[in-house]
C-alpha cells in the first residue's frame, strides 16, 4: 500500500518530467513537450492540441493534409420573437470551425440597416481567424422602432469551401408597447366631511402602440387595511386590454370610495398588477378642514359701454378654508347674453389661504341694459354656489353698426360635458379673404373693421364673432367647419387615452389652459371612433342687438365645411340676402 508520502513523491516526479517546454535556467530545453488543457495554457502563438502546445501556423490549411475549414453557426436562425417593449434585446450567435484547419473570416455585415439591428462583429477589423475546433461569439442587438416585423440577414464571408457566404436569417416582430393609463390619476376626493361617502369611477385603458396587449391580473388598495378608502371588487379579472386604437371597448371601469372615519388628511394607493408590472394610482382625501369660498365684489356694474367696445372688472376668489377649493363659472339669468364672458373660463384649484382672479367682460352689441347672473360653483359645503349680479349699459356711439354672429350646433347636452364630442368651428372672412376664427381670434382689419372670436365652455358652444368699427362696404362670408364628428366617444375613455384627467380634457375642449396637444386629440378621436354622425348648425345674425337673420346648415362628417351665409354691408347698413 502507497503512503501519502509516496503519492506526493510520484506527483512531484511527474510534474518534473512533464514540465513546460521552455528553456531552463541553463537555457537548455526540457526533454518532454509541455502539457495543456486549453489554448490559454500555451504561450503566445501556440495552440493546445491533444494536450500539447503546437505552433498556430501548423494548422494553416495549406500545411494540413486535405485541409478543409468548415464554418458552422449556432443557432442557424436568430429569432427575437414577439417583442412588446422598446428596450434593446441581445442574442448571441456562435461561429464554430468544425473543420481540420484554420478558418479565415473576411467580412460580417447586416443586409438591412436602419431597422433596429446591430452586430458587434460587423464593426471590428478583418480578417479574423478561427482555429479548428474553436469558435467566436457574435452579439446581435435589436432595438424596436416602428411597429412591424423586421427581417434581415447576417452575412459572413469566409474561406469555407462549400459556403463562402453564410447567410443567417435574423427576425423580430415588434407589436408595439402597451401602456396602462388610469383616468383620473391621481384620484383626489378633495374635502369630504367625516362619515360621508364619496365615489369616483376610475377607467383603466391601454394607451400603447400597435396591437400589444396588457393583462390586468389584480387590483387592490395599499395599505390593505385602510378604513377610509374602499374598492368595489371587479368581477372581470384577469382582463386583457388591447390598445384602444384597436379596440375602443377595451376599458376596465372600477369604483373607489372614500368615507373618512377620522378628521384628518388621508392617503392610499390603488395598486394595479399587470403582465408588465405594477401600476400605482395615488388617492387623496381630507376631512380635516373644508374649503371656504369668498368672492369679491358681490356684484358688478360694468357701466356704460359703447357698442362694439369692451370693458371688464376683476373678481377675486379666495379660499379661506383648509382644503383645496375647486370652482367653476356658469352664466344664468333671464336676460343673459353672449355679450358677457369671463377670462379664464376654467378656474384652477385654489390652495388654502390663496386666491385667484377672474376677469368679467362685456362687449356691448346692443343698446340698453345688459344683465346676467355669474354663478361661481364650488366644493365649499357651506356655499356651493355664489351668485353675482352683473350688469352693463350699451350706448350708441358715433361709429358704424355692430354685428354679432352666434353659432350653435347639435352636440349633446349644452350645459354639461357628456359623451358627445362633436365640434364645429365658425370663421368670418372679410371681403379680401382675411379670417377671424379660433386660431386668429382678434383681428384688426382697418377700414373693414375689428373682429373678435370667442367660444363658451364647456363644449365650445355657442361660438361668437363680433364685427365692429367698419367704414367701407363689402361682402363678408361666414364659414362653418366640422372639426370632430364622433358622436359617442366616452369622455373617460378619451381622457384615458391621452393620459389626462376628465377635467383636463374638458378644459382642453373648452379652450382652457390645460396643455393638451390638439393633434393628439384629433388623431385619437379619428382613430377610435367608428360611428360617424352629422350635425345641424344654426347661425344667428344680430345688428346692434336686433336679430336680423338666422341661417341653417347641415354638416355630414369631419372635414366638411360650407359657407353658411353672406353678410353684406351696403351704404353703411348690414344685411343678409
Amino acid at each position: 500500500m502507497r503512503t501519502h508520502n509516496s503519492l506526493s513523491f510520484t506527483a512531484a516526479f511527474a510534474a518534473g518530467v512533464l514540465g513546460v517546454l521552455v528553456l531552463t535556467g541553463c537555457e537548455k530545453p526540457k526533454i518532454v513537450a509541455a502539457t495543456c488543457r486549453a489554448d490559454d495554457d500555451c504561450q503566445v502563438g501556440y495552440l493546445c492540441e491533444n494536450y500539447e502546445c503546437v505552433p498556430r501556423e501548423a494548422k494553416a490549411c495549406e500545411l494540413v493534409l486535405d485541409g478543409n475549414p468548415i464554418l458552422q453557426p449556432s443557432p442557424h436562425t436568430v429569432d427575437f420573437g414577439t417583442v412588446d417593449s422598446q428596450a434593446a434585446l441581445l442574442q448571441t450567435v456562435t461561429l464554430h470551425n468544425i473543420g481540420n484547419c484554420t478558418l479565415t473570416l473576411y467580412e460580417a455585415t447586416l443586409k438591412d440597416t436602419g431597422i433596429g439591428y446591430t452586430c458587434d462583429l460587423c464593426d471590428t477589423t478583418f480578417p479574423k481567424e478561427i482555429w479548428p475546433g474553436r469558435s467566436i461569439d457574435v452579439t446581435l442587438s435589436y432595438t424596436p422602432g416602428m411597429v412591424r416585423e423586421s427581417v434581415t440577414e447576417l452575412n459572413i464571408l469566409s474561406d469555407d469551401k462549400e459556403y463562402p457566404t453564410l447567410r443567417i436569417p435574423v427576425k423580430a416582430n415588434y407589436i408595439g408597447t402597451p401602456q396602462l393609463v388610469a383616468s383620473p390619476s391621481p384620484i383626489d376626493f378633495g374635502y369630504i366631511a367625516q362619515g360621508r361617502l364619496a365615489r369616483r369611477s376610475v377607467q383603466l385603458s391601454n394607451q400603447g402602440t400597435g396591437t400589444a396587449p396588457i393583462t390586468i391580473t389584480n387590483i387592490a388598495l395599499s395599505p390593505a387595511d385602510t378604513m377610509d378608502f374602499a374598492l368595489v371588487p371587479s368581477m372581470t379579472l384577469p382582463r386583457t386590454l388591447r390598445p384602444v386604437t384597436v379596440d375602443r371597448t377595451a376599458v376596465e371601469v372600477l369604483e373607489v370610495r372614500y368615507t373618512p372615519r377620522t378628521t384628518a388628511d388621508h392617503v392610499a394607493d390603488l395598486v394595479v398588477t399587470t403582465s408588465k408590472g405594477t401600476f400605482t394610482v395615488p388617492m387623496t382625501g381630507t376631512s380635516a378642514s373644508a374649503p371656504a369660498i369668498s368672492v369679491s365684489p358681490t356684484m358688478i356694474d360694468l357701466g356704460d359701454v359703447t357698442l362694439g367696445t369692451s370693458t371688464f372688472r376683476t373678481i377675486t376668489i379666495n379660499n379661506m378654508g383648509g382644503a383645496p377649493l375647486q370652482s367653476k363659472i356658469t352664466w344664468g339669468g333671464m336676460m343673459f347674453t353672449t355679450d358677457f364672458s369671463t377670462n379664464p373660463q376654467l378656474i384652477p384649484d385654489v390652495v388654502p389661504g390663496q386666491y385667484t382672479e377672474v376677469q368679467v367682460m362685456v362687449t356691448a352689441t346692443r343698446e340698453g341694459l345688459l344683465q346676467a347672473i355669474l354663478n361661481v360653483e364650488s366644493n365649499d359645503p357651506q356655499r356651493p354656489t355664489v351668485a353675482i349680479p352683473v350688469q352693463a349699459r350699451g350706448v350708441l356711439g358715433g361709429g358704424a353698426e355692430v354685428v354679432k354672429l352666434e353659432m350653435t350646433f347639435d352636440n349633446g347636452t349644452d350645459n354639461t360635458f357628456d359623451s358627445d364630442v362633436r365640434n364645429v368651428d365658425m370663421a368670418l372672412e372679410h371681403p379680401f379673404g382675411f379670417v377671424c376664427n379660433k386660431q386668429m381670434a382678434m383681428q384688426n382689419w382697418g377700414n373693414y373693421g375689428q373682429a373678435s372670436w370667442l367660444a363658451f365652455a364647456p363644449k365650445e358652444e355657442p361660438e361668437r364673432i363680433i364685427l365692429a368699427d367698419t367704414h367701407v362696404d363689402g361682402t363678408y362670408r361666414v364659414m362653418v367647419s366640422y372639426q370632430q364628428d364622433c358622436a359617442s366617444v366616452p369622455t373617460g375613455l378619451l381622457a384615458g387615452i391621452l393620459g389626462i384627467s376628465v377635467e383636463a380634457l374638458v378644459g382642453y375642449l373648452s379652450g382652457g389652459l390645460v396643455p393638451v396637444n390638439g393633434e393628439d386629440v384629433a388623431d385619437i378621436i379619428q382613430n377610435i371612433c367608428l360611428d360617424k354622425s352629422s350635425t345641424a348648425v344654426s347661425i344667428k345674425v344680430y345688428v346692434n342687438g336686433m336679430l336680423t337673420a338666422e341661417k341653417q346648415a347641415q354638416l355630414g362628417r369631419k372635414g366638411d365645411s360650407t359657407y353658411a351665409l353672406d353678410l353684406v354691408r351696403a351704404q353703411g347698413v348690414f344685411s343678409v340676402p
